[in-house]
């Protein structure tokens, strides 16, 4: 983590001339897979994203998100209940232009995914570190605003068992 870290600084050290900042947010469907051996599922919800990024080139940015995957429904046992994923990514984002307006993003990099399992009234969370892989779209409006597509994609583990997770979401970004 602490290599990470230091190559991080490092490349934005490199990248200060032409470093800009930028904030997004966007909302969107979910999908949280259900735990094994559970009826009823319903792995469909609303979920949202809230992400800084420091672009060190035209090409290349460092970005930290923090995801609301949202959660499945299910019922175990004859009991409902629930399984809630959330998560803090931090990642590489790769920008491509196709167009003026029209730009192709491509991010790779890690997150910390906290699963919220929840049955009956009890509940218990935990935490695994995932590999993060995104892919986007951003049009820009104005010099500054840009409107997003993403869709982003990782897994969470709980109690041993792998969980895929996944948003597509729309939204909107602001460049200072």
């Amino acid at each position: 983590m602490k290599k990470m870290a230091l190559a991080g600084l490092l490349l934005a050290a490199m990248g200060g001339a032409s470093a800009q900042v930028y904030v997004g947010g966007a909302l969107g469907l979910t999908h949280v897979d259900c735990p094994a051996n559970v009826a009823n599922c319903d792995a469909s919800d609303m979920g949202f994203k809230g992400t800084v990024g420091y672009r060190l080139n035209r090409v290349v940015a460092l970005e930290a998100s923090y995801i609301d995957f949202g959660k499945s429904k299910f019922n175990a046992f004859l009991v409902g209940g629930s399984q809630e994923v959330t998560g803090f990514v931090l990642n590489a984002a790769l920008r491509h232009d196709f167009t003026r307006e029209l730009t192709g993003v491509g991010r790779l990099g890690f997150g910390t995914m906290d699963t919220k399992l929840r049955v009956g009234g009890a509940s218990r969370t935990e935490s695994s570190t995932k590999v993060y892989f995104g892919l986007g779209l951003e049009y820009a409006l104005s010099r500054n605003l840009k409107a997003v597509a993403a869709a982003d994609f990782t897994s969470a583990e709980y109690s041993g068992e792998s969980y895929a997770v996944r948003m597509f979401s729309a939204g909107a970004q602001y460049e200072f």
